[in-house]
């Protein structure tokens, strides 16, 4: 998202012994603007990385990646004496970020520099941070425009023209790192926080939250004591499960909050038919979660966690980032945790749902105000 100042103007950057305006910036699809190339020094020799390369140009100079992410970025680390974080846009870089002392910005600013030089070279930035300096660009017919106030209201968020190159700025005044972005990339980020994920499915309330146990024993969060015990009569004995205390009705055991059902624990059964809405039965194969929930907010070793918010008409799986972010927890409708064999965890156990606010109960913590 970019950040609206007060200053209401545009200019052009102007021709310099550092870059040259009257350049085509574009060549086959890769920026050359050295105000958006940003340097490594890879085994001794100068790597030159430009928004716009793909993935394995970029893989061919650095080295195999590891993915990274978190809650505004999705793309890939290299790196060991530096770190550079690239993330990619139809297979081409469309945000590079470094820093570590063999960065620099095009060979010319490097870890260290006065922030004062860079400035005096480049002009003033567009925004101001407490930990950096931006300077917004739109690239129009090779050439690139720094733009201010008004100009970057009018410029919309997501468009692929639009370029923001962040200086970060240490206490002492030096540069500590560089960070070239497309406002198409920081827009897509931004989607995946306030929109569904094409690659997780949505499902129905009625889908998550109940299981069935034949004979129409059906149970759902929500649902009072006296409705639950009209279908499956009085507890035949108690569950300790962390620091709450379930009522047990065979090999389903549920929690009540107020006389109100908030969570539910099912155990291994011969009957087939206590299963979760979606008709899946303890124990059960890994595999066969993902087969019917999708890929879920966490993955261990000792189970499965699906955190589910309500979006795009649905519930989804949250990402692991999102569902840590507490920003978004008020967004977060349901969890639906599947515990592994402690002996095999590729075997499910036992599976259980619940409410929000159960992770409240469970441990016997106090529920933030807001």
């Amino acid at each position: 998202m970019l950040i609206v100042i007060c200053a209401c103007v545009s200019t052009s950057i102007g021709t310099s012994s550092y870059a040259e305006a009257s350049k085509n910036a574009v060549n086959e699809g890769v920026i050359e603007h050295p105000y958006l190339s940003i340097q490594v020094m890879n085994d001794n020799k100068p790597v030159m990385l430009r928004l716009g390369m793909t993935k394995q140009q970029i893989d061919r100079l650095l080295g195999e990646p590891v993915e990274s992410e978190s809650t505004y970025f999705k793309g890939y680390a290299y790196g060991k004496t530096y770190v550079v974080f690239v993330g990619y846009l139809n297979g081409r870089a469309a945000s590079i970020s470094a820093t570590g002392y063999e960065i620099s910005l095009n060979g010319q600013f490097k870890f260290g520099t006065p922030w004062q030089k860079v400035m005096d070279k480049i002009g003033q930035p567009t925004q101001k941070t407490s930990g950096s300096r931006e300077y917004v660009f739109q690239l129009a017919s090779g050439k690139l425009k720094q733009l201010y106030g008004k100009a970057i209201q009018g410029a919309a968020s997501s468009r692929a023209d639009i370029y923001t190159l962040r200086v970060f700025i240490r206490s002492s005044g030096n540069v500590s790192g560089f960070e070239v972005v497309q406002a198409a990339f920081t827009q897509a980020m931004e989607d995946r926080l306030t929109k569904p994920d094409p690659t997780r499915p949505i499902f129905s309330e009625a889908d998550i939250t109940g299981i069935k146990s034949g004979d129409d024993k059906r149970i759902s969060l929500g649902m009072t004591r006296e409705e639950v015990e009209k279908r499956c009569g009085k507890p035949d004995g108690h569950l300790y499960y962390s620091s709450v205390i379930m009522d047990a009705y065979d090999t389903v055991s549920v929690y009540y909050r107020k006389d109100v059902v908030a969570a539910i624990l099912v155990d291994p059964s011969t009957n087939p038919q206590t299963a979760t809405n979606r008709g899946l039965s303890m124990p059960a194969d890994r595999t066969a979660v993902v087969r019917a929930y999708g890929q879920p907010t966490s993955s261990e070793p000792s189970g499965l966690d699906y955190n589910f918010e309500w979006i795009g008409g649905g519930l989804q799986a949250m990402s692991m980032y999102k569902a840590f972010d507490q920003r978004f927890w008020h967004n977060e409708r349901f969890a639906l945790s599947f515990i592994a064999y402690e002996s095999n965890p590729d075997r499910i156990e036992y599976f259980i749902l619940s409410d929000h606010d159960f992770r409240y109960d469970e441990y016997n913590i106090p529920k933030p105000v807001n």
